[in-house]
């Protein structure tokens, strides 16, 4: 008998939805992520019980290599709490439509102006409560975050 890790067991996926607010002009960015092999052990740690694995926080970095399933962190992370936390219904799509879907759970986020400014930002990392990583995206083309940028959006997890 064949024992299976939780990565095969579990089909996860997930996307980060941008918005970049800049003087008024918006720039929308999707982008598929990696669910990193920390963040599938952190899922059954929390299945277990174990306080502390639930997603928490948002983070931006300089790193810009690849995304990789043994990522454990990103590269000069400036974090910010996840403001909000939707499970199954009132979703937001892409678009900014509702929809509702018992497998999806979004995690909203805001960096306002003054947060990471000065930052070339290159990838984004979604973190548990207890700072370990769950997810990562590295973007092709960097954003040079300013003080008159907003960073909006959610990440999504579809299991």
């Amino acid at each position: 008998m064949k024992t299976r890790t939780i990565a095969e067991n579990i089909p996860m996926k997930g996307r980060l939805c941008l918005k970049y607010v800049r003087d008024g002009k918006i720039i929308d960015i999707s982008q598929d992520n990696l669910i990193v092999t920390q963040g599938r052990n952190n899922l059954a740690k929390l299945l277990g019980g174990q306080v502390g694995m639930h997603v928490s926080k948002v983070g931006v970095g300089t790193g810009s290599a690849p995304a990789a399933s043994t990522d454990t962190a990103i590269t000069n992370a400036v974090k910010v709490a996840v403001t909000e936390v939707r499970v199954g219904t009132g979703l937001e799509a892409e678009d900014g439509t509702t929809f509702s879907d018992p497998k999806i759970v979004q995690f909203h986020f805001r960096f306002g102006l003054a947060v990471a400014a000065g930052v070339v930002i290159h990838e984004y990392g979604l973190f548990c409560a207890n700072d370990t990583l769950f997810s990562r995206v590295v973007r092709e083309s960097p954003f040079t975050k300013t003080a008159i940028d907003q960073i909006v959006g959610f990440w999504q997890i579809q299991f």
